[in-house]
């Protein structure tokens, strides 16, 4: 796992809090504070010889008069400012026990997740906002000649309601082909509510109504600046810290690392283990889905392994 501890590392803990309404507990920094006047999630500096998970108690206890009985984690987030370096370690807060108290006279507001507008935060939190958006389940499609009944197929997965996302990867298929079997998926995730990502450049993603677009590691390297605007998900294929660091750059909202336990079809990639996959994910400012011979029941060991969960396949694809 990722070691910040001697790299001049301001550890910070915050906790995400959502009441009945699915809304979430947000602060407004004093104009005194760093970064004064952004919206920020309750939480604050982990001191000597203090966990992040004790911290985090110890500081909603104080800022919010609750006790937090139960976290899970959400994101750890390294973030080099131009006057200090932060790492955010973030968690869910699953369970409290009071009434919330702005007991620092901060102001307080519930606010929807879509309302939440990443201007309006400090940089580091953008992957935080990305992490609460998107699910712990990314679907990812068959090459296309691998399924006869591709089509039906389809359907089916995204029929369930445990999708919410689904990535086309169909690398055998011309444009003109690629384009036809897009719009044939596009209608029937418009019928399930479910996002489309592809996996083809910029020129084909313009015309065909998709939620987004995921970039090979090779496109990745190719490019200077993020392909579409932030109205879309753009995600990548990441094998190693310098594509990591290349998708923060570019502030991608997701990436893909593997493979982790299989390899599919680069077969002179080494795997990299769930250590491998943990030591990048920690690496990475925004969310990270483990892929690579990890099944939809893997998610909790992609989390423990600070991930954002588990992008899978054919435990998908060929699910009774």
């Amino acid at each position: 796992m990722s070691d910040f501890s001697n790299q001049n590392y301001a550890h910070v803990a915050i906790g995400i809090i959502q009441n009945s309404k699915q809304q979430v507990l947000v602060s407004r920094r004093k104009a005194e504070s760093h970064l004064g006047g952004l919206l920020e999630f309750p939480g604050g500096k982990v001191e000597k010889n203090e966990s992040p998970p004790d911290a985090l108690k110890r500081e909603l206890s104080e800022e919010l008069n609750i006790d937090v009985l139960d976290i899970s984690p959400l994101i750890q987030i390294p973030y080099n400012y131009p006057n200090r370096n932060v790492l955010l370690n973030t968690f869910l807060v699953n369970e409290y026990h009071g009434n919330i108290i702005a007991n620092e006279n901060q102001t307080i507001m519930w606010k929807f997740l879509h309302s939440l507008d990443e201007k309006q935060f400090p940089d580091a939190n953008i992957g935080i906002l990305n992490a609460l958006k998107l699910p712990r389940l990314f679907a990812v499609t068959p090459e296309f000649n691998e399924d006869v009944n591709f089509i039906s197929n389809f359907e089916k997965v995204i029929s369930n309601s445990y999708i919410e996302i689904i990535q086309l990867r169909s690398h055998s298929l011309n444009d003109q082909e690629y384009a036809k079997l897009v719009e044939q998926c596009v209608k029937l995730c418009k019928k399930d509510k479910v996002k489309l990502i592809i996996n083809r450049g910029s020129k084909a993603f313009k015309r065909l109504g998709v939620a987004g677009m995921h970039l090979t590691s090779k496109d990745l390297l190719s490019i200077q600046t993020r392909p579409l605007s932030k109205e879309y998900l753009v995600g990548a294929s990441c094998h190693n810290l310098h594509e990591i660091e290349q998708a923060n750059k570019l502030g991608l909202d997701y990436i893909f690392i593997g493979p982790v336990i299989e390899k599919q079809h680069d077969k002179n990639r080494k795997t990299l283990g769930l250590d491998g996959f943990s030591e990048l994910a920690l690496s990475s400012q925004i969310p990270s889905y483990a892929i690579g011979g990890l099944l939809a029941e893997d998610v909790e060991k992609s989390i423990l392994n600070g991930g954002q969960g588990v992008a899978a396949i054919r435990s998908i694809w060929n699910a009774k």
